[in-house]
């Protein structure tokens, strides 16, 4: 992960550098619109992949909620609904 970050650091220095040299206010310009594109682009594919995907956490916190919930129903004689049910409902 420490290779990972100097990487990025000297990427992120020598990009740096580069526009510093420039001196034509038209590059820099292209830069900034193509570099907020690029920004953008990547906090769309994070949120799709947020939204899209169920973590492991959140599936296993779900599985035990319902676990729960028949344990509890099964305890106190509450009918829960089949599966079939379910279906039919929608």
């Amino acid at each position: 992960m420490a290779t990972n970050n100097l990487t990025l650091e000297m990427q992120r220095e020598e990009l740096i550098h580069e526009l510093q040299r420039v001196d034509n206010i038209e590059v820099i310009e292209k830069v900034k619109r193509s570099l907020k594109r690029a920004l953008a682009a990547v906090k769309r594919k994070e949120q799709e992949e947020e939204s899209d995907h169920v973590t492991k956490e959140q599936f296993a916190n779900d599985l035990y909620n319902a676990f729960v919930e028949m344990y509890r129903a099964e305890r106190d004689g509450v009918k829960l609904k089949t599966a079939e049910e379910l279906l039919n409902e929608l």
